[in-house]
């Protein structure tokens, strides 16, 4: 009797349940259309941690229980990154730019019209951020990722004044530094070369830690293989920085290289567990991760007193030029005459790190992969670089002189086109407050987004062959059969069209925000379309690193192809032995298809934790001294 009468509890309150679920579906669809945009409707929210977390899962299982005739667009719509994978084909489905998502939990709207992102990202009041989905990064402290409102604007004053040409002209140097230390690890003691790189993104991930450290956090890391070297060609280009290797203290169970590496290549754990319970999971990978919060966090305590003595004693040396001193003495907190807090300046200095680390990683390792892949780019990248500096050697390279030289020509055109097809973030969140619908106009129409709805600037916009069409004296599609608006092809950023449009600034209301450091874009290169290229998204809330990560990429570039080629290693279909013995004809049939498997991969393995990367495999490569390739690079 008992048994009945709980499980007719039971089913009864999944019956309302059930019911209040649908009638809240159909209330969401009813609203969806209300906007006048495009409606698909999908039962569940796909952005939902359970969907999140179990996608791969139950889309195959789908695909087999589910007739094709019961598959339309909805069903391609429930891989969250589809924005990369499948482009801008779902917009064009669809047959709108804009259009809106409509589950029984949530209004999810997606944007892949350069006018209605712009229209979004200067609106900031009427399209805020959705801070639930960054409460997670709070770890160290609230940030300028984390807030919105007056609290924004505030951590927006302390860090915007970090990001000027003093630690521009510290991350072209850090970056030249750690360059030719990701050389020495790939081409050997001996420079020369030609032996595989398994997974080059271990090592691009490692760059870009090691600059941030230098330029952000002034703490420059010695990387492995130099430490174990005593003869490290190196040796007298340390600066006075804190120098940290494998070395720990006896108040720490990490070093510091250990630390942050831990932490930030392991982060989503973060962001799923609490850090606080992390040390009580009876998983090593979670209590790793979790010491490693403390560990990080006790390193920035230790350098927070270190450099707030130095600013409270006047010490001038290199004032200012990272990031954490820049913020330190302009946040006035050595006076005490501030209601900043030491929290507001950890919580910063982590999601600086965080930014400044992966997207750039990810940027330069996708690279390397798209220049092995098109080798007439590559070639036109290293003429490029010989022009630039017409064979100086790299230790009289300047900020002030070779960086806006590299930004108006190739190296640039490199950076931006694979950024524009691997956009570091696949969807940027903004949202309409619950019960502020907003108007937006596209054309000469205008549609209202409903209260309460999540909106998403989608990657898709970089393939709108809207904004990118291919120039009448290229093929529309490419010899793989890729569309031209799909395929890796910088030389399209090296000469204006009748898109151009020349560069807006925001007009920020607040002289002390400043601006995002540096524009997207070269004058001297093509202008897209405003609203149209955002892998720094756009706006007032667009990356205030961007000029960081600029000059990082840059610099790294001209290093590696000033002396290097990169080739795509073939081990999988010929040995070097057999590759000796080949005709060209014989090597390009065997280059080809290595060429296949890294399009294959970059297809089909990409994908998000926090941001896009190869996930479960790699692109093996190979750095070759110039000329000496085996493959026509």
């Amino acid at each position: 009797m008992l048994f009945t009468l709980v499980f007719g509890a039971l089913a009864a309150t999944a019956l309302y349940k059930g019911f209040a679920l649908y009638r809240n579906w159909q209330s969401n669809i009813v609203l969806a259309k209300s906007s006048g945009l495009p409606v698909v409707v999908i039962p569940w929210n796909v952005f939902s941690i359970f969907w999140l977390a179990t996608f791969y899962i139950w889309i195959p299982v789908l695909e087999v229980i589910l007739p094709a005739s019961w598959r339309g667009i909805w069903f391609d719509l429930l891989d969250p990154e589809w924005g990369y994978r499948k482009g801008h084909a779902p917009f064009e489905k669809i047959g709108g730019d804009v259009f809106i998502i409509a589950s029984a939990t949530r209004l999810t709207a997606f944007v892949a019209d350069a006018e209605a992102v712009t229209q979004i990202t200067t609106r900031r009041n009427d399209f805020p951020k959705p801070l639930e989905i960054y409460g997670a990064l709070d770890i160290y402290g609230k940030n300028l990722v984390s807030t919105e409102g007056s609290d924004w604007r505030m951590h927006r004053k302390l860090t915007a004044p970090s990001f000027g040409e003093k630690n521009n002209e510290l991350v072209f140097k850090e970056s030249l530094h750690h360059a030719r230390s990701l050389l020495g690890l790939w081409t050997g003691p001996d420079g020369q070369g030609n032996e595989t790189v398994q997974d080059p993104a271990v090592a691009t991930m490692s760059f870009a830690l090691f600059v941030i450290s230098s330029a952000g956090f002034d703490v420059r890391v010695k990387w492995l293989h130099e430490e174990k070297s005593r003869a490290s060609s190196l040796e007298n280009d340390e600066p006075k920085s804190i120098l940290v290797g494998s070395e720990k203290s006896a108040d720490h169970k990490m070093t510091y290289r250990e630390a942050i590496s831990e932490l930030l290549h392991n982060i989503m754990w973060t962001q799923i567990i609490p850090p606080k319970y992390l040390s009580l999971s009876p998983l090593k990978v979670h209590r790793t991760v979790g010491a490693a919060v403390t560990e990080w966090g006790q390193y920035m305590d230790e350098l927070y007193e270190v450099k707030k003595q130095q600013v409270a004693y006047g010490d001038t040396n290199n004032a200012g030029m990272d990031l954490f001193d820049a913020m330190i003495r302009g946040s006035g907190i050595t006076e005490g005459k501030t209601n900043i807090q030491k929290s507001d300046l950890l919580g910063n200095a982590f999601v600086l790190m965080l930014a400044g680390h992966e997207t750039t990683a990810n940027t330069l390792h996708f690279s390397l992969i798209f220049l092995a892949m098109h080798r007439d780019s590559q070639k036109r990248l290293q003429q490029d670089i010989d022009r630039v500096f017409q064979g100086k050697p790299i230790e009289q390279w300047t900020y002030e002189e070779y960086f806006p030289k590299l930004f108006g020509g190739m190296a640039a055109a490199v950076m931006n086109e694979t950024l524009r097809l691997l956009q570091p973030i696949v969807n940027i969140p903004k949202s309409t407050a619950p019960g502020r619908p907003q108007n937006f106009t596209m054309g000469d129409k205008t549609y209202t987004i409903p209260g309460d709805t999540h909106i998403f600037l989608n990657s898709a916009i970089h393939r709108n062959p809207k904004y990118w069409p291919a120039p009448s004296n290229t093929a529309s599609t490419s010899t793989t059969g890729a569309q031209d608006v799909d395929t890796f092809r910088p030389e399209r950023w090296l000469s204006n069209s009748e898109l151009e449009d020349s560069f807006v600034d925001i007009n920020y209301d607040d002289e002390d925000l400043r601006g995002p450091s540096g524009e997207d874009t070269s004058a001297s290169l093509f202008k897209p379309v405003k609203g149209s290229y955002i892998p720094f998204s756009d706006g007032f809330r667009s990356c205030i690193g961007r000029r960081f990560a600029q000059v990082e990429i840059l610099a790294v570039l001209a290093v590696i192809f000033s002396q290097y080629s990169v080739e795509l290693a073939v081990e999988e279909w010929g040995s070097d032995e057999e590759v000796a013995s080949m005709d060209r004809q014989r090597r390009e049939e065997l280059y080809a298809k290595a060429v296949q498997r890294a399009d294959e991969v970059l297809r089909t393995k990409v994908a998000s934790i926090i941001t896009l990367q190869l996930r479960g495999t790699s692109v093996p490569i190979r750095l070759v001294r110039r000329g000496e390739g085996r493959f026509g690079v």
